[in-house]
């Protein structure tokens, strides 16, 4: 079963991507591959790809999906220690 943050990760990769000129079909195939499955060696291929791309390109891909991740808030709240389903405050 996947991490939940990497299956967050992957979609907002995906989401980040779109638009994005010198991204390429196959990176562009790998990471909509690794958002659907969860499987961590379809994560791993996108990683690579994501990896290969240009400095620029790949720094704003990044800083796109950062921000995403980072304003989730139903994802902070899933994560924090009182969150519903969870049996401790911490």
């Amino acid at each position: 079963m996947p991490d939940p943050a990497d299956s967050r990760f992957f979609r907002a990769l995906q989401v980040a991507c779109k638009g994005v000129d010198g991204l390429g079909d196959e990176c562009r195939a790998a990471i909509d591959t690794a958002a659907e499955t969860g499987d961590p060696l379809d994560m791993r291929e996108a990683r690579l790809c994501l990896d290969a791309l240009d400095d620029g390109v790949r720094d704003a891909i990044l800083h796109r999906t950062h921000q995403a991740m980072a304003t989730d808030l139903s994802a902070i709240w899933d994560m924090m220690g009182t969150a519903p389903g969870r049996q401790r405050p911490n």
